[in-house]
């Protein structure tokens, strides 16, 4: 019987790298942050990927297939490294509200100084579209799978918030996040954006 599922797209196979590949595709997708970092979306030409890489274009293609998966690569890649930078830092604050708020807004003060990168990386964000289903499950990126927003929440004293309570304002913030990452990208004053952010986390969790 014919299945009505589409076909999945080479995006999202999963592959055991070694060493060297695992080597090689971190110096592709740092090239290619540092090209839209530069210049943006039309910047990041494969040719000066590879090179800055130290690579052939073949292998290069080889390593990451096209412009726009490198650049969800890197987009993926941005998000870990956010990941790592919360879990080694922190914020202080005495809800969990307070602490998420100000976690975002280091975040979104890195978004707006670097906003040619972020519309490069969401442009191909969007333009993936067909296989994200599988890569964000997967991968652990997008709504509902920042789990660095929960852990931010809760490095420190709840403030009697339930379990049910924080689940529920990490699904709901980490939507409202990858949105606002967008918005500051595109050029709405990160401060406003910030203080939206921070409005949300005190209303879904209120201070007691």
């Amino acid at each position: 019987m014919k299945s009505d599922r589409e076909p999945v797209s080479p995006l999202v196979v999963q592959r055991i790298l070694s060493p060297a590949q695992a080597a090689a595709r971190t110096a592709l997708i740092d090239a290619a942050i540092e090209l839209a970092t530069e210049g943006g979306y039309n910047a990041v030409d494969m040719r000066e990927v590879a090179k800055r890489a130290g690579m052939s274009v073949a292998k290069a293609y080889q390593q990451v297939g096209t412009k726009d998966q490198l650049l969800l690569s890197a987009l993926m890649e941005l998000g870990e490294r956010s990941g790592e930078t919360v879990h080694q830092r922190l914020s202080a604050g005495d809800t969990p509200a307070d602490r998420v708020a100000s976690t975002f807004a280091r975040i979104m003060k890195h978004v707006a100084h670097k906003p040619l990168l972020y519309r490069a990386v969401y442009r191909a964000y969007v333009a993936s579209s067909p296989a994200l289903g599988e890569l964000v499950g997967s991968a652990g990126f997008g709504p509902e799978r920042t789990g660095w927003i929960g852990e931010a929440m809760r490095a420190g004293d709840l403030h009697g918030h339930s379990e049910e309570d924080m689940n529920s304002a990490a699904r709901i913030l980490s939507c409202l996040f990858q949105g606002a990452m967008v918005t500051v990208a595109a050029g709405r004053d990160v401060d406003d954006v910030t203080s939206l952010l921070a409005d949300a986390a005190h209303r879904l969790l209120p201070n007691p």
